[in-house]
């Protein structure tokens, strides 16, 4: 007894190739689907690595130059280096010889002299060792800045991987985390509250690095004007690119703020 196959309406070798064909793609996805895994998956790694990279070596050759100054090459600088430091001493003997005066109309001091040298004494040890530190901050930062940049210069393709990642990181997210995230950092940095941040900012700025500031108008100027130039420098990032790159994002952006 034969058996005969079973004649359709469509060719059995069509129906086979088209088999086939599905299959092909099929295995064609899930291979693509891999492979962008992949690639996902070194994108993500070689960007944290960069960015590891980028924050920890300038961090240790900070400290390695530190390590090279104190141990190799100390400094030793004069008491003051600026203005500043002589108008605090100053300032801060009077109030001691203010104090040691009404001191003495209360009991009789036994060693006035005594007393004004240990102060005298402290008084140059603390502004010595304060010069020493702003020296230091000076050499540190600058030596870091130019390690940074020669840092930057040699990794430039894993910079191009850690700013795509970036960008697609923030594209990943949803409009209006995107406005939430655009609205924090405008107003913390241009906002109606920003002026006394960059106004310690600005303090800290001075200390760090001794400098002797003969107006104090300019602090007052530098936080009226510079805000309003980053305010003006978003405003047109927003307008001129932010617009081409995600339009819904400034829409949500004009959406929330109004």
């Amino acid at each position: 007894m034969q058996n005969f196959e079973q004649i359709g309406i469509i060719p059995r070798s069509i129906v086979r190739t088209i088999q086939r064909f599905l299959k092909q793609i099929g295995l064609k996805t899930d291979l693509f689907a891999i492979y962008e895994f992949r690639v996902s998956r070194y994108i993500a790694i070689a960007s944290l690595q960069c960015f590891c990279f980028l924050i920890v070596c300038p961090w240790i050759f900070q400290f390695f130059i530190r390590f090279l100054m104190i141990q190799f090459f100390p400094l030793k600088p004069a008491i003051f280096i600026n203005f500043h430091q002589q108008e605090q001493a100053f300032e801060q003997i009077q109030t001691f010889s203010q104090q040691m005066y009404f001191e003495m109309l209360l009991k009789s001091s036994g060693d006035l002299q005594k007393i004004y040298q240990d102060y005298f004494s402290q008084c140059a040890h603390f502004y010595h060792q304060q010069s020493m530190a702003i020296i230091t901050h000076w050499i540190l930062d600058f030596t870091t800045i130019l390690f940074f940049v020669f840092l930057l210069a040699v990794s430039t393709p894993q910079i191009l991987i850690l700013k795509t990642f970036f960008i697609e990181s923030l594209l990943s997210l949803s409009e209006t985390t995107k406005c939430f995230f655009l609205i924090f950092f405008l107003d913390l940095l241009v906002g109606f509250h920003s002026s006394k941040s960059w106004q310690i900012a600005l303090h800290a700025l001075i200390e760090h690095f001794g400098i002797s500031l003969e107006s104090k108008n300019f602090i007052a100027f530098f936080i009226s004007t510079f805000p309003v130039l980053l305010d003006t420098i978003f405003k047109y990032w927003i307008f001129r690119y932010l617009n081409k790159i995600s339009p819904s994002t400034v829409a949500t952006y004009q959406a929330m703020i109004e």
